[in-house]
């Protein structure tokens, strides 16, 4: 079980101040998000407990929320793991978030407030710093913030937690794709089309979401190589 944080990601993620039990959630979350720890891996709460020096109680509180999350699996006596990715699931997953997000477009414009678009905004705005600093689980949460901000205007309260554990899952899945390779600051940019598109009308929005869902894995296509001809 590899705790070691990917340094060569994003930093540690400042926990000074928080609750043993917040910062025992934060710090586990970051991981499984950043494949850190790697899916299917097996978490015990000893070893957590000894590990991240704290109380197996705070730990099991932990796993617990991350379950809410659909981050790890809990079976009982067999233990926990970290959920699994699996490219069937992840298709299914992502066309449930894209239908989710399409959805609560078309109910999300009419909700629009000057303040609820402030916050929009000042989400776009911190995804650029996240990006300056190079920041990838920074932009994982903001990003996660940004797109249920705007689902939340739906208010479609009972689909929320589902759309949530949809957005985690993406972000895991896209990390683990060896071929994505978009920068940090060109996910950022991505989300100007769909605050353009709020402004406008909810079919506008739903369009723009489901671009910007469909498009999650950016995939560098190698040039072909020639067929070698075969000696006459």
């Amino acid at each position: 079980m590899n705790l070691r944080p990917a340094l060569h990601r994003t930093e540690t993620p400042k926990l000074a101040g928080m609750r043993p039990r917040e910062a025992v959630y934060a710090t586990l979350k970051r991981r499984i998000l950043l494949n850190d720890l790697e899916p299917g891996a097996a978490l015990t709460e000893l070893g957590l407990a000894q590990e991240l020096m704290c109380s197996q109680g705070t730990v099991r509180e932990a796993l617990l929320r991350l379950q809410e999350d659909g981050l790890v699996l809990r079976a009982g006596h067999r233990g926990t793991t970290v959920t699994p990715l699996d490219p069937e699931e992840a298709d299914e997953i992502l066309a449930l978030r894209r239908r989710l997000e399409r959805r609560g477009a078309l109910r999300a414009v009419s909700s629009l407030t000057p303040a609820s678009m402030k916050e929009i905004l000042a989400l776009q705005q911190g995804m650029d710093q996240a990006a300056i600093a190079n920041d990838t689980y920074l932009m994982i949460e903001l990003d996660t913030a940004f797109h249920m901000a705007i689902f939340r205007l739906a208010g479609l309260r009972a689909l929320e937690q589902i759309l949530l554990r949809c957005i985690l899952h993406s972000h895991r899945q896209k990390l683990w794709e060896p071929r994505h390779n978009r920068p940090l600051d060109k996910t950022a940019q991505r989300h100007r089309p769909i605050i353009d598109a709020l402004c406008k009308s909810g079919e506008d929005l739903a369009a723009a979401l489901a671009h910007h869902i469909d498009t999650i894995v950016d995939v560098a296509h190698q040039p072909e190589t020639a067929p070698k001809q075969q000696e006459q």
